[in-house]
C-alpha cells in the first residue's frame, strides 16, 4: 500500500524565546515493512539541519531559533510504501541490544494493580503465543476513552482508571511484558484507519522482542499485530522517550500552545 501523509505541528509562543533548540524524530523508519518513497521536513521559522542517525535508527533533524515569538509551524510530509509482514519487523537499523528494553521507566513501572494482573497470567513456553495473549489481555483491561488520561499518566494509573487511549494501552503492555522478562518498547507513528478518517492523530503501539524472530509489533488498542496500514516513526522506552519533537528553551518562562493536524490518504 502507498500512503500519503502530511503531519503539521503548530506552536504559539506568547513571549520572546531567547533560544530554542528542537530535536526531531519525524523521519519514518526505513525497513522492509515500509519504504520511504519521498519525505520532507520543513519549518516556518528557524534553521533546520539534518543532524545524524542515532543508535535506534532515527534520522535526527534539529531546528535552531533565537528570539522566537509567535507562531511556528513544523511540517513533515511524504509518501511511504508499506507491506504486511504480520507484525514482524524486518530490516530495522538498530544497534541497541534488545535486553536494554527490559528497563522500567516512570511511565511503565508496575504498581500493585499491574503486579496483581500479572499473577493471574500463566506464562507459556511458546513465546509467540504468549505475546499474543498479553496483547489480547491488555486490549480488554481498558475502555478506549479520550480526555481521561494525559501524557504524564502512568501505566499503573491508567489501569486503575480502566479508561484511556492508545498510549495507555501501550504503556500497560510494555510494563506487563517486562514483568515476564520480555523486552518491549513504545512505538510512535501513524495508522490509516477507515473508522477515524475525519480526524487522524498520531498513534502508539508496542514492539516486543521474541527469540529467533526479532521485534514484533503489537497494537493492543486494536487487538492485533500491525499491518500495511501502519507507518513507524520513532521508538523508545515510553511516550516521553519516543516523542517525535523535543525542545530545549533557554531563559524562557512564558507559555505556549501546541496543536497539530494529520492527513493520510492512500494510492491504489
Amino acid at each position: 500500500m502507498i500512503l500519503n501523509i502530511k503531519h503539521q505541528t503548530n506552536y504559539n509562543f506568547y513571549s520572546n524565546v531567547p533560544r530554542l533548540v528542537q530535536s526531531l524524530k519525524l523521519y519514518p523508519s526505513n525497513c522492509k515493512n515500509q519504504k520511504v518513497i519521498d519525505w520532507n521536513i520543513s519549518t516556518s521559522i528557524g534553521q533546520l539541519t539534518k543532524s545524524h542517525q542515532d543508535s535506534l535508527g532515527h534520522t535526527i533533524y534539529n531546528i535552531y531559533n533565537e528570539g522566537l515569538i509567535g507562531e511556528q509551524t513544523i511540517i513533515s510530509e511524504g509518501k511511504i510504501h508499506t507491506k504486511d509482514f504480520h507484525g514482524v519487523m524486518h530490516g530495522l537499523v538498530d544497534k541497541v541490544n534488545p535486553f536494554c528494553f527490559l528497563r522500567f521507566t516512570y511511565l511503565t513501572k508496575p504498581g500493585e494493580k499491574l503486579i496483581k494482573l500479572s499473577k493471574k497470567i500463566k506464562q507459556k513456553k511458546d513465546q509467540i503465543k504468549f505475546c499474543h495473549d498479553l496483547n489480547r489481555i491488555v486490549s480488554e483491561v481498558l475502555d478506549f476513552k479520550t480526555g481521561i488520561t494525559n501524557n504524564k499518566t502512568t501505566a499503573e494509573e491508567a489501569l486503575k482508571t480502566e479508561k484511556g487511549v492508545c498510549q495507555d494501552y501501550a504503556h500497560i503492555l510494555i510494563s506487563l511484558s517486562k514483568i515476564f522478562n520480555i523486552p518491549s518498547r513504545y512505538i510512535n507513528g501513524y495508522l490509516m484507519d477507515d473508522n477515524n478518517i475525519s480526524h487522524y492523530s498520531s498513534h502508539a503501539w508496542v514492539e516486543m522482542y521474541i527469540n529467533d524472530l526479532g521485534w514484533v509489533a503489537f497494537d493492543p488498542s486494536h487487538k492485533k499485530c500491525i499491518d500495511q496500514n501502519y507507518v513507524r516513526i520513532s521508538c523508545g522506552y515510553d511516550f516521553s522517550d519516543a516523542s517525535p519533537i523535543k525542545g530545549v528553551k533557554l531563559n524562557y518562562l512564558g507559555e505556549e500552545d501546541l496543536n497539530f493536524k494529520l492527513d493520510i490518504n492512500t494510492e491504489q
